[in-house]
C-alpha cells in the first residue's frame, strides 16, 4: 500500500512541474551533417554531454536542414561517437521557434518555464566562417552549464554563432 501511494505521489508531482520524462534543462545542438565546423565541434560537444548529462539536464542533437535522412544522421552518429540523442528535424519546429538560422547553434532551454537560457555559439573557436583562432578564449556553452549545475545565475553573454546556413527547403 506504501509503494503505491510513494509511486502516485512521484506521478502527480511530475505532472505538476509540467513534465513527465523530460529533464528541466534541455540543450538543443542544431547541427549539419556536413558542416565543417559542426564535425569540428563534435568532441566538444561529447564532452559537455558526458560531464553535464545529469537528471535534470539532457541533450538533443537536432538536423534542420531538408536534405538531412535518418541515414546520414545515423552516420554521423556513429562516425563521431555520439551518446547524446540526434533528432532530424524536418520541419523545423524548434529551429523556428528558437530563430536558429545556422549550424552549429546552441538553444538551453528551461523546459518547466518554458524559457530560453542561453542561445549562441558554442565557444569563439571561430571569429569567421571558415576561420578558427589559434587559441580559444571564451567558452560560453561551457559557463552556461557549470553555472546551472552550480545552481548560480546565468551571467554568459550571448555571441552570435558561426557556421553553415540552415536550408528550409
Amino acid at each position: 500500500m506504501r509503494f503505491s501511494f510513494m509511486i502516485i505521489l512521484c506521478c502527480l508531482l511530475s505532472s505538476l512541474q509540467g513534465q513527465d520524462t523530460e529533464t528541466r534543462y534541455t540543450v538543443y545542438y542544431f547541427l549539419g551533417e556536413d558542416c565543417k565546423i559542426c564535425q569540428y565541434y563534435t568532441p566538444t560537444l561529447n564532452a559537455l554531454d558526458q560531464t553535464f548529462t545529469s537528471d535534470s539536464l539532457s541533450f538533443v542533437g537536432l538536423f534542420p536542414n531538408r536534405y538531412s535522412t535518418e541515414e546520414g544522421i545515423k552516420n554521423y552518429r556513429e562516425k563521431y561517437k555520439i551518446n547524446f540523442e540526434l533528432k532530424r528535424e524536418y520541419f523545423g519546429t524548434k529551429t523556428k521557434e528558437f530563430g536558429v538560422t545556422v549550424t552549429p547553434d546552441v538553444v538551453v532551454y528551461d523546459n518547466i518555464l518554458e524559457k530560453i537560457l542561453y542561445k549562441g555559439r558554442i565557444d569563439n573557436s571561430y571569429h569567421k566562417l571558415g576561420r578558427r583562432r589559434r587559441v580559444v578564449t571564451t567558452h560560453e556553452l561551457q559557463d552556461v552549464l557549470q553555472a546551472i549545475a552550480d545552481g548560480k545565475a546565468i551571467n554568459t553573454i550571448a555571441q552570435a554563432p558561426i557556421g553553415c546556413y540552415i536550408t528550409f527547403r
